[in-house]
């Protein structure tokens, strides 16, 4: 009888440890954080503000971070807007959502969520998928729903990080979404923030990181002025890097856009 219960106990520990392995294989390998009951994850203000409160306090006291122009985000409650801002980490999104202290939906690579675990916190703090290989309807849809239900946006037009420091060129459909609704553009720099998380970083470094928010741009009137959207697109990338060469002390232009536009 004693045998016979060794086994049993034996079998539901094989059970449980195999079940724990299932478990940690879903959740930590690539195998459907875009897919099924985690792609409907809805958000949640809980959430979203242990979140921006952990990483607000972190990048204060760990990076000495200094916030400038917090004054330019517009107050209005029924004020919506697209927040731009350059991509050198891969914690910009956290640095854009605890510094723009509305509430917002930042659009992200798909790639970040295909982990179920990272997709399903991802979505529950304001965030949604861009497949950045084409041209994602599904993602439009999304931010353009979020815009007419009022919500505001956050972007990095850039489409991807530039690691070394620069700003490289917007991609060209990148306000697309705030044109479309004629809706105020907030531009923003991020200083530094690739010094925070250098290639081959396992935790963040203590660079100093400086976030400067810059004039709004008025698309309704700019597009009334007759502005096209290359135009309006080239005034946002100047007015942040512009603001990147006084905060950083160069030059922050990608050398690649200075060779293209022959700078």
């Amino acid at each position: 009888m004693k045998n016979y219960l060794k086994y049993i106990i034996s079998l539901l520990i094989l059970s449980f440890l195999y079940m724990i392995y299932k478990l940690a294989k879903f959740w930590f390998k690539p195998t459907g954080g875009n897919e099924g009951w985690i792609a409907e994850t809805g958000p949640s203000e809980l959430w979203r503000l242990i979140t921006v409160g952990f990483w607000k306090s972190f990048f204060t006291i760990y990076n000495r971070m200094e916030i400038i122009n917090s004054d330019l985000i517009p107050t209005g409650k029924n004020q919506n807007f697209v927040s731009v801002a350059n991509h050198e980490s891969i914690l910009d999104g956290f640095i854009l959502a605890c510094t723009v202290w509305r509430q917002q939906y930042i659009m992200v690579k798909k790639e970040a969520f295909d982990i179920p675990l990272k997709g399903y916190f991802l979505r529950k703090v304001f965030c949604f998928p861009v497949n950045r290989g084409k041209t994602d309807t599904a993602a439009i849809k999304t931010a353009l729903k979020h815009l007419s239900d009022g919500d505001c946006l956050g972007l990095f037009p850039e489409g991807t990080r530039n690691r070394k420091g620069f700003v490289s060129e917007f991609k060209s459909g990148a306000i697309k979404l705030a044109l479309k609704k004629r809706l105020p553009i907030l531009p923003l720099y991020i200083g530094n923030s690739h010094n925070i998380t250098p290639p081959d970083t396992i935790f963040p470094r203590p660079a100093k990181l400086t976030v400067k928010f810059l004039e709004i741009i008025d698309t309704d009137a700019e597009l009334k002025a007759g502005k096209t959207e290359k135009e309006i697109c080239d005034m946002l990338y100047k007015r942040i890097t512009d603001a990147g060469k006084e905060i950083m002390g160069y030059d922050v232009r990608d050398p690649e856009y200075l060779k293209k536009n022959n700078v």
